[in-house]
């Protein structure tokens, strides 16, 4: 065991926070975080217009994400959270076809037998929790012999083009499944008035880590790892600066983490490869209806995968009386065209789909933008994770959205990768913690309605 060692924590998103966290709370008392942007959070972070934030991205509290509601208690805020049943609805054909409700389900473009049979499969999914079984089989496998093809095509095919823009045959059936046992459209969202609360979460913890004494470095990206006799032994920053440490938790993408070294073994690593993402919020003071959280627009005909309207969740978002209107559109990769149009062309397109699905024109009185050129791994046909620890650097481990498969990607489940990176270094140097457990085993007290 090293007398006292020292950490360095490559990144200060939500899993690199909880990792800092894990290891703060049970006596490291050297831990550096190294984060390239001005706050932590990573993809959990905020903007600010006219004295209120919203997300960069549409975020909700889901009502099974223990490691989430783990973490907000620890802030004290999870007392705050009130919970609302959201709208959601798929747009197929030119039809807007609303989910979670007997009429809306009634609606969908599928015979009879074929309705059964989704809810058959639904009900099933639900009651699997263990997925491991279908990491080497297909969401097409899965949807196939759960409920039949006309369902998959129906529904998932254009499903699975939305998030990946790809086919069912080739995307991971335990993911799909993962994301049918969560059940996300069926349950309570949960959301925190007057704020928007991932920055509660993200400024909640950042205070932690200060009150625990981590080292918070700012604006400092990491340009190159040294190694050593198969450790890694400083990281060098963009200013020159080269800071040593014992061992290092990377929970960047690991595309940019594999520049950083000459070369890394882990299996798995190699082959992850990023999601983009485009995220556009505006604000109107039109009301908009029909009033409906989320709505996913499967048609090759338009820019965006998704509408949300954030007010539709959060009443309190922004300024009074404002509609707050996210769009979204999920690409396989940052080389698509339609990643790097102006901002002018892509609030133009996505206008133009507004006025598709709403029948108005939406005339928003500001408008973000936002890329995410690696936001989620594509989780294709026989994803697995990779090993908490490097293969090739005895001293480095991993965390981060590409370990938490096949839960779903969710800010739980980033928060769980870093207890799980914390808690192998505490194994490692001979100690020991119970935040894993206690994040898995945590259950809400209750459930205040909005």
């Amino acid at each position: 065991m090293v007398a006292s060692p020292t950490v360095v924590v490559l990144g200060g998103g939500l899993s690199g926070v909880a990792a800092a966290y894990t290891l703060a709370r049970s006596g490291i008392t050297d831990i550096t975080i190294v984060e390239s942007s001005g706050a932590l959070g990573g993809l959990a972070g905020s903007f600010e217009r006219g004295g209120h934030f919203y997300p960069l991205g549409y975020h909700h509290i889901l009502n099974r994400d223990r490691p989430l509601h783990f973490f907000l208690d620890r802030i004290g805020a999870l007392t705050t959270v009130r919970w609302r049943r959201i709208r959601m609805a798929i747009r197929l054909d030119g039809l807007l076809h609303e989910l979670g409700t007997p009429v809306g389900f009634a609606r969908l473009p599928l015979s009879a037998v074929d309705k059964v049979r989704f809810a058959r499969m639904m009900v099933r999914a639900f009651r699997k929790q263990d997925w491991s079984d279908w990491l080497d089989r297909s969401a097409a496998e899965l949807v196939d012999s759960w409920a039949g093809p006309a369902v998959r095509e129906a529904l998932f095919e254009p499903l699975c083009h939305l998030k990946f823009e790809l086919p069912c045959r080739d995307v991971s059936g335990a993911w799909l499944g993962a994301r049918l046992h969560y059940r996300e459209g069926s349950a309570p969202f949960g959301y925190i008035p007057g704020a928007n609360w991932t920055k509660v979460l993200c400024d909640g913890l950042t205070d932690l880590l200060e009150e625990a004494g981590v080292n918070i470095r700012l604006r400092m990206p990491v340009v190159r790892l040294k190694e050593t006799s198969g450790r890694i032994t400083a990281a060098e920053l963009s200013t020159g600066e080269t800071v040593k440490s014992d061992r290092f938790v990377s929970t960047i993408p690991t595309e940019v983490y594999l520049r950083l070294v000459d070369r890394d073994d882990t299996p798995q690593l190699a082959a992850i490869r990023y999601s983009a993402l485009i995220s556009v919020v505006c604000a109107t003071r039109q009301t908009v209806r029909p009033e409906i959280y989320w709505t996913n627009l499967a048609s090759p005909a338009t820019t965006a995968a998704g509408i949300f309207q954030l007010q539709a969740l959060n009443p309190t978002i922004g300024r009074p009386g404002d509609a707050c209107v996210n769009f979204v559109t999920h690409l396989q990769g940052r080389d698509r065209p339609l990643f790097t149009l102006s901002d002018d062309q892509l609030v133009s397109a996505y206008l133009s789909d507004f006025r598709e699905v709403y029948g108005f024109e939406l005339k928003p009185f500001w408008t973000h933008v936002a890329r995410v050129p690696m936001y989620s791994p594509v989780f294709t046909r026989g994803f697995c994770n990779p090993p908490v620890r490097s293969a090739s650097w005895r001293n480095l481990y991993f965390a981060g959205n590409y370990r938490t498969f096949p839960s779903i990607a969710s800010t739980g489940t980033a928060l769980a990768s870093g207890l799980e990176a914390g808690a192998a270094i505490l194994e490692d140097l001979g100690l020991c913690t119970d935040l894993p457990a206690a994040a898995r085993s945590f259950r809400l007290r209750a459930m205040p309605r909005a």
